[in-house]
């Protein structure tokens, strides 16, 4: 009997963690996707030190943008026409976000101010925030949930509730200075305490990937509503950069699987998972 597909919303916290099927149609050799990961990394890696290289550390403030912009080029080369990327602030009736590393936002709608990278949008616009560090340990970690968790509460509280499903609030480092999945798991589960206040994934460093599962991975018709940890050796920034283009273009890439993401699950990877802690309220 074939697996019934879940729907849209499932779709986008689902579908990733299931083991990947090769249709008999395809011929020829397969796409090699671990490898495709592990030369995303290598080539982040090349490029991240090389504003460093120039100025040492004496303008940290250039190092962190030309990271960011790193990071926007490599989205941009996948990402559809349908969005944009830049940097700025979420304006609403009740005041206006956080300045936000990566804010990518739908071209359907209209923009409030732009200038060049710079960018002012109201809620609505918004389909992801990214806050992008440099190297990153728990304690920078609970700062910068805590900057994206207020973003989100902005965000989520102020848009269309048909178009909040696939909004995804996310965190990417360069570098993890600590190797302890279960201290940055802790972290979320004590302060993403309510649904408008989910992050959803995270890329630290080169080899660690956190991603929300609102659905079991092992089974689609399963609520969950866990975190799982991954050591992914090499390709955690791959998986970071397809989690984003399958949050906006959920469809396309749920129907071409086995070319977004290895074959083998990543949960034969997970290290660790933590419950999200927040139960509704009953009258």
């Amino acid at each position: 009997m074939a697996r019934r597909r879940p729907g849209i919303a499932q779709q986008f916290f689902a579908t990733v963690g299931c083991p990947r099927r090769v249709s008999h149609l395809v011929k020829g050799k397969i796409m090699d996707v671990p490898s495709y990961f592990k030369s995303l990394s290598a080539e982040l890696e090349a490029l991240k030190n090389r504003v460093r290289q120039f100025i040492d550390d004496r303008h940290w403030l250039t190092d962190g943008e030309w990271k960011e912009g790193v990071l926007k080029s490599f989205l941009r080369r996948s990402l559809p026409k349908t969005v944009d990327l830049g940097r700025g602030f979420i304006v609403t009736d009740a005041g206006v976000s956080r300045q936000i590393d990566v804010l990518i936002f739908d071209t359907s709608t209209p923009i409030l101010f732009r200038d060049g990278d710079l960018v002012f949008v109201t809620p609505d616009a918004v389909e992801g925030v990214i806050e992008v560090k440099s190297s990153i340990n728990p304690t920078i970690f609970h700062d910068a949930c805590e900057r994206l968790i207020e973003n989100a509460e902005l965000v989520l509280r102020r848009s269309p509730r048909h178009r909040t499903y696939h909004k995804f609030f996310s965190i990417f480092s360069f570098e993890n200075q600590v190797q302890d999945d279960h201290r940055y798991l802790e972290v979320l589960r004590d302060l993403s305490n309510a649904p408008n206040r989910l992050l959803h994934f995270c890329c630290l460093g080169q080899d660690t990937f956190i991603r929300y599962w609102e659905i079991d991975p092992a089974n689609p018709r399963r609520l969950y509503n866990q975190w799982h940890s991954y050591s992914l050796p090499a390709m955690a920034p791959g998986y970071f950069l397809h989690n984003v283009i399958e949050a906006i273009c959920p469809h396309s890439v749920n129907e071409n699987e086995t070319l977004w993401y290895p074959l083998d699950s990543k949960e034969v990877h997970k290290t660790g998972e933590i419950p999200f802690s927040w139960k509704p309220e009953t009258p």
